[in-house]
Formats: C-alpha cells, sequence, structure tokens
C-alpha cells in the first residue's frame, strides 16, 4: 500500500481519472463496433461510401489526436488549466453528435457527424496527453482507459443477440455513440482537473526534453502509419472479401509499425507494440462478443471489474519481465480460445482476461518516473487506423450455412411476412451446431503473436 500512496498524490489523482475517463469516451467513439440500426434507407453505393467515410474521419481523427498534442508541447508546454478546459469543449461536441444522430436524414449528414465526432476525439485525446505528461500515473490512466474502453465499447453498443451474427456483422451502420454515463464522467472529471491544483514543477533534469525537431519527427511519422493502414482498410474492403490481400495488408502495415517505434528506443518501442497487441486483443473481442447470448450488463460489470484489479494488481505487486511476458501471451491466447471454443461462459472469460491483463502489460512499458517518453505516447494512444485495419482485414465470416439449410429452417418457422429469397431474417433464432469459420481468428491471432514476440525481443534489449 505504502507503493500505492507514493503514486498517488492529491494533486495527480483527479487529473488522471479525468484522462481515464476521456480515454474510455475517445475508444467508444473511434472503436464504433457495428450495430443493427440503420436510420435511414440505403443501397449499396451509400453502405459503400459510408463505409471509406467513416474509415477516412477516425484516421484523421486519430492524426488529430498526435497534432494536438505535439503543437501544445511545442507552444504550451507549462498549460495546466487550459488542455482541460478545451476538453470539455470537444466532450460536448461528442455529446452534441450523439443527440444529433437520431435526426440524421440522410447519409451526408451521418457523414458530416460522424467527421465531427472523430475529430473532437482526437482532439480530446491529445488535450488528455497533455494534461498529464508530466505524471507517471497520468499516463498509465489514460493508456489504460483507451485500451480497455476499446475492448469494452463492443459491450454497450453491440447488436441485440436477436437475428443471424452474419447479418449484425455485415451491417454498415457504424457510429460509436458512448453511453451518457460515461460522457458525464468524463466532462465532470475534466472540469475537476481544470479546477484542482495541479503537480509541481519537475525540476529540469528530471523531465524529459521534447525538442521540436522530435515533434515534428512524431508528426511524420504518425501520417505515415495512418496513410498505410488507411489505403490498408481501403484495399481490404473493397469489392469481394479476399484473404490474401487482407494478410498482405497487414504483414505491411505491422512492418511499418514496427519500423516507426524502431526509431526511439527499446522501452519506447515495447510501448507502440504494447498497444498494438492490446488493440488486435480487443478487436478479437469485438468477434467473440457478437456471438454471446451474455447480458450486456454482466459483460460491462465483468470488465470494468477487470480493468480495476488489473489496475490494482500492476500498481501494488511488483510487475516484472516475465510478468509482462506471461501477461502479452493471455491478451494473445484468451480471446483466440473463446472464439474457438465457441461456448457460450467463454467471451464473458475472455473478456475479464484481457481486461485484467491490459494494465498489467502497461506498467512495465511505462519506465521511469515520467512513463514513456512525450514524442512516443501520442503514437502509441493513437496509431492511427489499426483498429480499423485489423477489423476490415478480420471480419467474423458469415455463418456456414449453405442455401438448403437455410430454406428448410425457414420453412420450419410457419407463416411470416414474405422473405426475399436468399434473405435470412428472424427474432430470436438460433441454430445448434453451426459455427464461425475460424479464419480470422487464426489470423488475429498471428498479429497477437507477432506483436509477443517484438515485445519479449525489445525487453531482451533494454
Amino acid at each position: 500500500m505504502r507503493r500505492l500512496r507514493a503514486d498517488l498524490p492529491s494533486a495527480g489523482a483527479v487529473p488522471a481519472l479525468a484522462a481515464c475517463s476521456s480515454g474510455a469516451l475517445v475508444a467508444v467513439a473511434w472503436s464504433g463496433p457495428r450495430t443493427a440500426q440503420w436510420p435511414f434507407a440505403a443501397d449499396v453505393d451509400d453502405l459503400v461510401r459510408w463505409q471509406s467515410a467513416q474509415s477516412t474521419a477516425t484516421t484523421v481523427g486519430q492524426v488529430l489526436a498526435v497534432i494536438v498534442a505535439a503543437v501544445f508541447l511545442a507552444v504550451a508546454e507549462s498549460a495546466r488549466r487550459l488542455p482541460w478546459i478545451l476538453a470539455v469543449v470537444a466532450i460536448v461536441l461528442l455529446a452534441f453528435t450523439k443527440v444529433a444522430v437520431p435526426e440524421s436524414a440522410s447519409l451526408s449528414v451521418l457523414i458530416a457527424l460522424h467527421g465531427v465526432k472523430s475529430a473532437a476525439a482526437g482532439v480530446l485525446l491529445g488535450l488528455a496527453l497533455h494534461g498529464v505528461r508530466r505524471s507517471r500515473l497520468g499516463w498509465f490512466a489514460i493508456a489504460t482507459g483507451l485500451l480497455g474502453g476499446t475492448a469494452l465499447a463492443v459491450v454497450s453498443t453491440r447488436a441485440t443477440t436477436d437475428g443471424f451474427v452474419a447479418l449484425r456483422i455485415d451491417s454498415s451502420s457504424v457510429f460509436g455513440e458512448p453511453a451518457w454515463w460515461l460522457v458525464g464522467a468524463a466532462a465532470a472529471a475534466a472540469v475537476a482537473a481544470a479546477v484542482v491544483p495541479g503537480l509541481p514543477p519537475r525540476p529540469p533534469e528530471s523531465t524529459p526534453d521534447a525538442p521540436r525537431r522530435d515533434l515534428l519527427r512524431l508528426v511524420v511519422f504518425t501520417v505515415l502509419v495512418a496513410v498505410v493502414c488507411r489505403v490498408g482498410v481501403e484495399v481490404v474492403g473493397t469489392g469481394e472479401y479476399s484473404l490474401t490481400l487482407a494478410i498482405i495488408a497487414l504483414v505491411v502495415a505491422l512492418v511499418v509499425i514496427d519500423r516507426v517505434a524502431a526509431r526511439w528506443d527499446a522501452p519506447d518501442a515495447r510501448t507502440v507494440v504494447a498497444t498494438v497487441l492490446a488493440t488486435t486483443a480487443a478487436v478479437a473481442l469485438w468477434n467473440t462478443l457478437a456471438r454471446t447470448t451474455s447480458s450486456a450488463t454482466v459483460l460491462l460489470t465483468v470488465g470494468l471489474a477487470g480493468l480495476v484489479v488489473g489496475a490494482l494488481v500492476a500498481w501494488l505487486l511488483p510487475v516484472g519481465r516475465i510478468t509482462s511476458w506471461l501477461t502479452a501471451v493471455a491478451l494473445a491466447a484468451a480471446p483466440a480460445t473463446a472464439a474457438l471454443l465457441d461456448i457460450e461462459p467463454a467471451p464473458a472469460v475472455a473478456l475479464g482476461v484481457v481486461t485484467v491483463a491490459v494494465p498489467i502489460l502497461l506498467l512495465p512499458v511505462a519506465h521511469g518516473d515520467g512513463g514513456p517518453h512525450p514524442t512516443v505516447r501520442p503514437l502509441a494512444l493513437a496509431l492511427p487506423g489499426v483498429a480499423l485495419l485489423l477489423s476490415t482485414a478480420a471480419p467474423l465470416p458469415p455463418l456456414l450455412l449453405d442455401q438448403v439449410t437455410i430454406d428448410d429452417f425457414l420453412a420450419t418457422l410457419g407463416p411470416a411476412e414474405p422473405v426475399s429469397p436468399g434473405t435470412v431474417t428472424g427474432i430470436g433464432i438460433s441454430l445448434d451446431g453451426i459455427t464461425a469459420d475460424p479464419t480470422s481468428t487464426y489470423l488475429l491471432l498471428g498479429v497477437s503473436v507477432v506483436a509477443v514476440l517484438r515485445l519479449v525481443t525489445l525487453s531482451r534489449r533494454s
């Protein structure tokens, strides 16, 4: 307990809480797991246009997070209240898009709202990063909130379990509307962080310097990663799905991210690779949780409890190199095991394992008094497009049903409304013995294994 109290000064706890809640809000806004709700009639061209606009807007928002963090470090390094005041404005914009979505009457309006939402989320993340720039606890909190929120995003916005999995997961109606309690918590915490006195200035020798040359390099590298990931999404998501193209896009993106991370020292490079691993685990959970019939309340409780337990374990117990390696393996194995077992308790258990593991994995990479170098934090938390690329390259494949099976099953339902040939509809339908193709599970597991191996090699170098 002495260690925990030493790292929780009253002046630093409030900004850390604000950073954590802001990170979770940004995660939901950027993740937007797919649901079964589409607010207006749309044809195929509309859906393609929406998917393209969604990927572009989210990537732009993630680049904005890095730019905002870099600009504040360059021109307003000593600002303490201003980032949190502006963060409240960004949260208000996110709340506006949540209110306006049900009133959207056209695809153009929805695309514009999504652009505002993504940009506001990016600005919020950049401001929160600056607000906790001198705090190791703050870095740990915002990273846990963002990556834990990404894993939990599908819980609060996922479709109901009525209907077929294939239709839910193939829907393009992605918007990522955060719950009101999360919006309110983030706004209240940001206001408190602006009012409560901040941490005292650190001695110059203990504060990592961030020359403008390094900040410019950060922005350039971020744009490079953004372009590669966005092009990867376009290549994989255009036309008929090709597993070969998906693998090529993922390999190229991972090589680029790894080479960009190599521009920093090994401990800072680990930070980037750790976020890739945590993001991959979250996307794997999206696919797994899309098939579960567990209550959203139960899943949310399990996930939040897991984050709390993981954070306490990380801060109270010694977390060394071997522990971080075992945690990385758990992040890779849990979602894959749940997907391959395909039994009902498995998704909730996997969610608990991932949320416990995320904070434990983050602490070893939060080295030093202030955590990772200021010029690697924004890149590690934004990683433009990587979540979208992962979810596009490894979608949940359609259920293995042929047309004869579909027609025979629909015939057992009795009289119903007319159904177009080849269309599967229904409420509360379940087919025992029908499982999803495991290809996406193996693909995401491969990405996770690569990330784990890179973490091990970087740890041995540092």
